[in-house]
């Protein structure tokens, strides 16, 4: 039996009444073992996301493809980082640079997730 690959508007729906699943893989493997799982959302690199048959192996899953901030740009840099994956069945990015780089692709109606809390890539900023 397959199952419906939930949407922005269930997720938040869903808020307070049901504890999505969310695991990071690596591989098309590990993509596919979380699909099999039952897995509700995968937090992906992008260069799995992009690949043409992401979806026959993944088709239930909230993809979520991230990368620390120092590795995309500036604000514009994300948005065209985040078209693109979004182009290519992205659910919503991650995003852990500042917060007007998470509103700018807000702005441009991009699924975005934040970082709340510490981020490594950062550590040092607050004395680790």
């Amino acid at each position: 039996m397959s199952r419906k690959r939930p949407t922005v508007a269930d997720i938040r729906a869903l808020k307070d009444k049901y504890q999505f699943t969310m695991i990071r893989v690596e591989t098309l493997d590990e993509l596919e073992a979380a699909e099999r799982a039952g897995v509700d959302m995968v937090s992906v690199p992008p260069e799995i996301m992009v690949l043409p048959h992401f979806r026959e192996v993944a088709p239930s899953l909230f993809a979520v493809p991230g990368v620390n901030f120092f590795e995309v740009g500036m604000a514009d840099d994300f948005v065209r980082w985040a078209f693109a994956l979004y182009k290519a069945s992205a659910d919503a990015v991650y995003c852990s640079a500042s917060l007007a780089t998470v509103e700018r692709l807000s702005d441009e109606a991009i699924p975005v997730i934040g970082h709340v809390g510490l981020i490594p890539s950062r550590a040092t900023w607050t004395d680790g």
